[in-house]
């Protein structure tokens, strides 16, 4: 054994080499081809610790165990911690007693949000933390769809209750109608009323404005019937000398008919004795001249006497005048004159009486009147005290009217607008009813859109992943990034093992022999072995999914002699530096080539370097070979690589060429 060990140990070694871009590529993308997938996530040890008292706690881990996505353990609080602490699980999920109970509060008014603690262990393993975060956010959202279903089932049921109350208010709305109708049929009645009030009441009012007028005038006309009256009364005070006069007057007049008849009937005797007593006639004159006529005080009174002096008189002129003679006829003539006075006199004393006797009852009743005009006094006082107080009255009633005919106006144009604001009222709320009517339909209607709306809210929204450029899994998605790390690993391994080797085992590939131009083709064949080896591995023992089998392989071969380009560049010609420039360079590649995590996401002077480094292009060139192939982008990247490649190859020819030269 140790013989064909020895034997074939170049070959061994050279095999080995060829194989390195494939060990390393292969094991790595074998390790983590699915980690996501059935039998790999499944075995993550998570514990639960469950001391809700209700029966949301209990679905909760049925949840998270039906995702099959963790390996769900259900202990108590110290196995947990202790679990968590020394490594046995990655994370603890604990749930707390109130679980349920802040669930259920969803559908009151109290509403608390339940908590789920989740603690994972970091440092056992910072990626697993994530995963577990990720189904624990996942089972999450679906208890969240679970609970919002039960809202919205609940909320629901309340909304389809709202057509029955509206019902309720609409039947309202029909009494309020009928009141409102009635309401207006009354104020209609009303504003008629008022406005049959406003107008007969002007009418009284123009009425009472007589009243004050005549009012007015009656005091006037009582104030003047009240002087009058005052002026009579005061003028009764005569009425007692009148009285006095009538008394006078009426004896007068009886002493006058008593002379008269007692002249009449001595007239006769007269007439008789006119003879006897002519001869005495001038001693009779003389005596009734001196005597008698002396005694007349009042010729009214007293006529017979007067009339007797008069004819004495008369006798004793016709004496002295005819001297006696012719004194008979003379005295016949006054006699007969005296007859006819007498006679006139007699009338007129017995008319006088006669009529003198009304004059008796005449003080009587200047008495009564006396009394009466001071009774009529007293009540025209009181008269025109009321007269004024009607007047007063009157004024206050014409003044008070006027206030209640402005009232009435007012209450009147109040009815009217009254009338208005309920014609209105009831014209809108025949309005409402038949609107509030068409929305409980239209709301009947829209509410059948709330069917079934609980099994919608669990998933309101449906995501549906239109992959562009599908990956089939996440060890595909990783395959450009660790090809592109084996091929250049295995180009530096090559120049490590074969070309630095001190025993110069391998003959033209070592360091010291002098066709370099030789060895630099030879070491580009070896890579472009290497290259397919890999290729062809990786296709049959990973589920790869090539879009097309020959730019696989030419891509392949084309990135693992560029990357043999540089690294034989740096190494022939910088040595030790050379060999560190390349692992510097594999590190930044490794950071910055954007095979892991979006070049977006890392720092700015990685992301400056990005399009510096071959590997960039190699792994975007590989995306076009693995995934899906877009013409640009595959045409782009392929001369990218090819040129840098030319580039590298020529300049490493010339300086091979030159010092291969320089040796001979």
């Amino acid at each position: 054994m140790k013989d064909f060990i020895k034997k074939y140990f170049n070959y061994i070694v050279i095999s080995v080499v060829l194989l390195i871009p494939f060990i390393y590529s292969f094991f790595y993308l074998k390790a983590y081809w699915d980690p996501y997938g059935k039998g790999n996530i499944d075995n993550i040890p998570v514990a639960i610790v469950n001391n809700d008292n209700g029966n949301y706690g209990n679905k909760l881990i049925k949840s998270i165990k039906n995702s099959k996505k963790l390996k769900i353990k259900v202990v108590d609080d110290s196995k947990a911690k202790d679990g968590l602490d020394n490594g046995n699980y990655y994370a603890v999920i604990n749930i707390p007693s109130d679980f349920t109970n802040n669930l259920n509060s969803a559908s009151t008014t109290s509403k608390k949000h339940p908590t789920i603690t989740y603690s994972p262990n970091q440092k056992s393993n910072y990626l697993a933390s994530q995963i577990i975060n990720s189904v624990v956010n996942a089972v999450e959202k679906n208890l969240d769809n679970e609970v919002n279903s039960k809202i919205v089932h609940n909320l629901t049921n309340n909304i389809k209750e709202v057509p029955n109350k509206l019902d309720t208010i609409n039947d309202g709305f029909n009494k309020l109608k009928d009141g409102t109708n009635k309401l207006s049929n009354g104020s209609k009645k009303l504003v008629n009323g008022t406005n049959v009030l406003a107008s007969n009441y002007n009418k009284f009012n123009d009425g009472v404005f007589s009243i004050n007028n005549g009012t007015t005038s009656l005091s006037n006309g009582v104030k003047k019937v009240n002087d009058g009256i005052n002026t009579l009364s005061d003028a009764s005070s005569q009425f007692n000398s009148l009285s006095n006069g009538i008394n006078e007057l009426t004896n007068g007049v009886n002493n006058l008919k008593v002379g008269s008849d007692s002249y009449t009937t001595n007239y006769n005797n007269y007439v008789t004795a006119t003879n006897t007593t002519l001869t005495y006639s001038k001693t009779l004159a003389n005596y009734i001249n001196s005597a008698v006529c002396p005694t007349i005080t009042d010729p009214t009174s007293q006529q017979d006497l007067y009339q007797l002096c008069l004819i004495a008189q008369n006798l004793t002129t016709a004496q002295a005048q005819y001297g006696g003679i012719n004194t008979y006829d003379y005295l016949i003539a006054s006699g007969n004159s005296l007859k006819n006075a007498n006679t006139q006199i007699n009338s007129g004393i017995n008319s006088l009486h006669n009529n003198i006797t009304p004059l008796n009852q005449v003080p009587a009743n200047i008495s009564k009147l006396q009394s009466g005009l001071n009774e009529l006094k007293s009540g025209s006082n009181e008269l025109l005290n009321g007269a004024y107080k009607l007047n007063d009255g009157s004024n206050n009633l014409y003044t008070n009217s006027l206030k209640i005919r402005d009232g009435i106006n007012t209450i009147n144009n109040g009815t009217n607008t009254l009338n208005n604001g309920m014609i209105t009222l009831d014209s809108s709320v025949l309005d409402a009813k038949d609107e509030l009517s068409l929305k409980i339909s239209n709301t009947r209607k829209e509410l059948k859109k709330v069917d079934k709306l609980d099994n919608y809210s669990k998933a309101p929204i449906k995501v549906k992943t239109k992959e562009v450029n599908k990956v089939s899994s996440y060890g595909t998605a990783f395959s450009p990034l660790f090809i592109s790390i084996g091929l250049w690993v295995g180009c530096l391994m090559m120049f490590i093992v074969l070309y630095y080797d001190k025993k110069e085992r391998f003959g033209i590939l070592s360091e010291t022999n002098k066709q370099r131009i030789k060895r630099n083709a030879i070491y580009h064949l070896l890579i472009t072995i290497s290259s397919f080896i890999l290729g062809i591995l990786l296709m049959f023992l990973l589920d790869f999914e090539i879009t097309n089998i020959f730019i696989y392989f030419i891509s392949i071969i084309l990135i693992g002699n560029l990357f043999m380009a540089i690294i034989a560049f740096l190494i022939e010609n910088f040595d030790d530096i050379g060999k560190f420039i390349a692992l510097i360079i594999l590190i930044l590649q490794l950071a910055a080539s954007g095979g892991t995590f979006p070049i977006e996401t890392v720092t700015k002077g990685f992301r400056f370097m990005n399009n510096l480094l071959p590997m960039t292009y190699a792994i975007r060139l590989l995306k076009e070979t693995l995934i899906k192939m877009e013409n640009n982008l595959f045409t782009t990247n392929f001369l990218i690589i090819f040129i840098m490649f030319i580039v590298f190859f020529i300049i490493n020819f010339i300086l091979n060429y030159n010092k291969q030269k320089q040796n001979k």
